[in-house]
């Protein structure tokens, strides 16, 4: 007899027994509000082996996005927790994730120790100047680059390339000696020397940026200025009349990644400008504490770190919907 079908008797008020057949197994999970053709044509394509193994492929890729998303945020999330501990919590073995007292000791700690406020508008102010001035003159060479033909343009184009496998580091020293004496003056420890790599296409990461928008600009219709053309404009006017408003979103794509990096940044930033208040460079103020315990130091070590990202995280969960779309448009594959 099958388990899927088969007859049970039902006993009525009257005490007639009826004997009725029992719902097989699909009409028992059948959804109510399924036609009974809409239901047999799901149960075909789903209810065997190919449906199975899709069930097997959404599982594993669950599995596979949870872990490589813990194992990222694994580590915020230990800095967020022990920051919120005590001396005490901190020395108990007994305390692992969730803190028995709790307490703001050690982001105080950090906050003072880093000149918190200071050192915060101050790498503002320094990354949105790095931005801005990357964002310009990435847009105008990428442009160049995508549209015109000029003698040594390939010879240039392959000087932006080496800037992106040369490693950063070994140009740190030359550009300590010139900076020190520019002309007579000089400019280490203030924001002048980040300021003029940006604004020549040197600055951090630019090589990139300017790829970025050359290979941009190339996936993009040269029907448009050539329409601008024929309207009488010239390329100045067609740049910034026509090809900058449909590059919005991968300008905005460029601005992120040039704000980012420079905050966060410790390469440029430890040579060119050590002793300028800054946050990469105040982070490591709490290690001076006169605090003796090495375990302590460590938790303050995390807990500054953690403030020096969560402005970049405020930016991010800002900026998230404007920055998926820039780079879903943006034609990087391009």
């Amino acid at each position: 007899m099958s388990i899927f079908k088969k007859e049970k008797e039902i006993i009525t008020p009257d005490g007639e027994v009826v004997i009725v057949p029992k719902q097989s197994f699909w009409e028992r999970i059948k959804p109510k509000n399924m036609t009974e053709m809409e239901w047999e044509r799901w149960r075909r394509k789903n209810i065997n082996l190919n449906g199975f193994g899709k069930l097997c492929w959404i599982i594993a890729r669950f599995i596979i996005i949870f872990g490589i998303s813990f194992m990222i945020l694994y580590p915020f999330l230990v800095k967020g927790i022990v920051s919120f501990m005590s001396t005490n919590d901190i020395t108990d073995k007994t305390v692992m994730y969730l803190p028995r007292e709790g307490s703001t000791y050690f982001i105080e700690k950090a906050i003072v120790s880093m000149d918190y406020w200071n050192s915060l508008l101050n790498t503002a102010l320094l990354s949105l100047a790095v931005a801005i001035f990357q964002l310009l003159i990435s847009t105008i060479v990428g442009y160049g680059f995508a549209r015109f033909k000029f003698w040594g343009s390939t010879v240039l184009f392959f000087a932006v390339i080496l800037t992106l496998i040369i490693p950063t580091q070994t140009i740190t020293i030359p550009l300590y000696v010139r900076f020190s004496n520019l002309m007579g003056i000089n400019l280490l420890n203030t924001f002048w020397p980040l300021v003029l790599l940006s604004a020549t296409g040197l600055g951090l990461k630019n090589g990139l940026y300017i790829y970025m928008m050359r290979q941009f600009f190339r996936g993009m219709p040269k029907e448009l200025e050539e329409s601008a053309y024929l309207d009488g404009a010239g390329h100045f006017r067609t740049f910034a009349v026509v090809m900058l408003p449909n590059a919005m979103n991968m300008m905005l794509t460029v601005f992120l990644f040039a704000f980012t990096w420079q905050w966060t940044d410790t390469t440029y930033n430890d040579m060119l400008i050590p002793d300028l208040p800054i946050l990469t460079n105040t982070v490591w103020n709490v290690t001076k504490s006169s605090t003796a315990d090495a375990l302590q130091q460590a938790t303050l070590l995390d807990t500054a770190s953690l403030l020096v990202i969560f402005p970049l995280l405020l930016v991010f969960l800002v900026c998230q919907r404007y920055f998926v779309q820039s780079i879903e448009r943006s034609g990087l594959v391009g």
